[in-house]
């Protein structure tokens, strides 16, 4: 009966928007098992390889900035082809630490038969630890303040752009202009031409204003 409730519960919690799934628990039959089939864990890793170094997911911090960095990082070592998938999966789990790594060692005895899996299974689990995705309306929010160098506010807004996947850049520029302070030279300026990329918005403001370029014509 009890144990019937506990299930119910679990469901429940399970489909709240926003909550990772609990970790379940397996019942390894000994201390040898794992969660990797056999053309994963029979594979031998390369001789004196070691892993790069990255730091260490616990489920808590963003789960697409951990695989992004693994990838990458994996992806500049030269590994044998015939080993480079086990290769990805057991150093995956070498980064993962407290809760994560225990949702590892929880994962059903010989399940994972490739990294793709693993990582989709990952994502799934820590899913709700994910940053929302930026987009280009958030650059509205960034605003010049009153003290704060010109080279300040650009290095901020940069900051932001290059996180944003598929800026959209006419909305970049109208940002750009508005979070200026309205009574700088460089607002001034801007406000009197068409600009079509953030390089033709950028350059005054980096040095001397290069009047007469095809972009620069006035509105």
């Amino acid at each position: 009966m009890f144990s019937k409730r506990l299930n119910a519960i679990q469901s429940m919690v399970e489909r709240l928007p926003g909550v990772a799934p609990p970790i379940r628990k397996s019942t390894p039959s000994s201390y040898s098992d794992t969660p990797f089939m056999d053309e994963i864990t029979l594979i031998e890793m390369p001789r004196k390889f070691s892993f790069p170094s990255i730091k260490a997911y616990d489920g808590t911090s963003d789960l697409d900035d951990h695989v992004s960095q693994y990838r990458q990082r994996m992806l500049a070592v030269a590994l044998p082809k015939e080993s480079r998938e086990a290769t990805m999966c057991k150093g995956f789990v070498s980064t993962l630490i407290g809760p994560a790594l225990q949702w590892c060692i929880n994962l059903p005895s010989r399940s994972i038969p490739s990294f793709a899996i693993l990582s989709d299974k990952f994502v799934e689990q820590f899913t709700s630890n994910r940053d929302l995705e930026k987009t280009s309306d958030g650059l509205y929010e960034i605003l010049q303040h009153r003290a704060e160098p010109l080279r300040g506010y650009i290095a901020r807004f940069n900051q932001e752009k290059v996180a944003i996947p598929e800026c959209n850049i006419p909305s970049a520029i109208s940002a750009f202009k508005r979070g200026l302070l309205p009574d700088g030279d460089l607002y001034k300026e801007l406000t009197k031409y068409h600009c079509k990329t953030m390089e033709d918005v950028l350059s005054p403001s980096l040095g001397t204003c290069k009047m007469g370029r095809r972009c620069r014509q006035p509105c």
